[in-house]
């Protein structure tokens, strides 16, 4: 691939693999590096030589080597792994908090590997605007990384601060999609199978939010643009966004946007 230029970043992949098997206690080693950035998520316990010193690593591990610095590690027993070669002008530690040369454990290992499926395919097909799609799908699995280093953060390295954390995340794209559902506590609370004081201690805790503050926000920015078409009345657009009481949306609305409803929908439809 040729480097995808602009004013400021140079990136290209230099090779790619996805789910890939090499035979059983093979090892890697390369004194000076790659020359390039490496990242690795390894699907087999590994030898892991950093600075000399070994350390074995379990399943889903992640390592990021930096170009020049040496990179050594050996399977156990059986050597599968997903990896990605690359150049990149970036400061990946600076922008997506990656440790470089270390190795961690992101609890989205599963997200990951798909990123790194879906880079695998792309710089073999070389198709129409390549390079591009390339950098989209890096920075991707950039953030995917990042994400899963901060759910790490959250709830250590434990199944079943994992499995919980998953809940959550899951809970809240449903409740977030459905937002025009009147959603209740109870039900919230039953669908991860908490008491009510742990549900919030939780949600606090992984969003820095609560599921209240969380819904009307998705539900006053539904409405902002609901508010653009004069097809539908303010009333209708209220029980649309989930509100069936009319004062209370117009009371949350002015309290969110400053406007009452009626004024914003002037205040956008006036000549800019």
């Amino acid at each position: 691939m040729n480097f995808h230029e602009s004013a400021d970043r140079d990136f290209s992949i230099q090779f790619c693999e996805y789910n890939y098997s090499n035979p059983d206690y093979d090892q890697i080693y390369r004194p000076n590096g790659s020359g390039d950035y490496l990242f690795l998520l390894f699907k087999t316990p590994m030898k892991v030589y950093l600075d000399k010193k070994l350390s074995i690593s379990g399943e889903n591990a992640c390592i990021l080597y930096a170009p020049g610095y040496e990179q050594h590690y050996k399977a156990v027993h059986r050597f599968r792994n997903s990896y990605l070669h690359f150049s990149c002008k970036a400061d990946l530690k600076k922008q997506y908090g990656i440790p470089l040369n270390t190795v961690f454990y992101p609890g989205n290992c599963e997200e990951i590997d798909a990123c790194i499926r879906l880079l695998h395919k792309e710089h073999i097909a070389n198709d129409l605007f390549s390079d591009e799609y390339e950098y989209t799908l890096f920075q991707q699995l950039m953030i995917t990384i990042a994400r899963g280093l901060k759910s790490h953060q959250i709830h250590g390295s434990g199944t079943e601060g994992d499995s919980l954390y998953s809940a959550f995340r899951k809970l809240r794209l449903e409740m977030l999609t459905n937002y025009a559902k009147p959603w209740d506590t109870t039900e919230l609370c039953k669908k991860v199978s908490l008491e009510k004081s742990q549900f919030y201690s939780c949600y606090q805790k992984f969003f820095q939010s609560t599921p209240h503050a969380d819904l009307l926000q998705i539900r006053m920015d539904k409405a902002k643009n609901l508010l653009t078409n004069e097809a539908l009345t303010v009333q209708q657009i209220a029980q649309m966004c989930g509100f069936s009481d009319f004062s209370h949306f117009s009371r949350y609305f002015r309290k969110q946007v400053g406007y009452s409803p009626l004024q914003w929908r002037r205040k956008m439809g006036e000549p800019h």
